[in-house]
């Protein structure tokens, strides 16, 4: 490892930091997409990136966290579904409680056998 490059860099190391992911759609009419497009000034709003700054705004006013991957988009029949896989981080304290959860499982199988 050059130590030169990371002599100003400081590490903390903890418990893993646990995310879960799952897909997100989000369906709505042409005409309610365009709306929220002009809005956030979109010149393209049909192409990918309009439809990645769409979804980010929603998982922004959303709050809880979450974070989006690459979002496609799709249209037809007066409808627009936009689609991603969000992650978002778990509670630390529902971490811990499954991780005890899991040790005492495997602590009475290992127990019984």
């Amino acid at each position: 490892m050059n130590q030169d490059r990371w002599a100003a860099a400081q590490v903390e190391r903890g418990k893993p930091r646990v995310y879960i992911q799952q897909f997100l759609d989000l369906k709505m009419p042409e005409e309610a997409y365009l709306k929220i497009a002009k809005e956030l000034n979109l010149e393209k709003p049909f192409e990918e990136d309009g439809a990645q700054l769409v979804m980010e705004t929603f998982l922004e006013d959303l709050d809880d966290s979450s974070q989006c991957d690459n979002v496609h988009i799709q249209r037809g029949d007066g409808m627009v579904m936009l689609m991603t896989v969000i992650s978002f981080p778990f509670k630390q304290a529902t971490y811990d409680k499954l991780q005890a959860a899991y040790v005492a499982k495997k602590a009475l199988s290992t127990s019984q056998d």
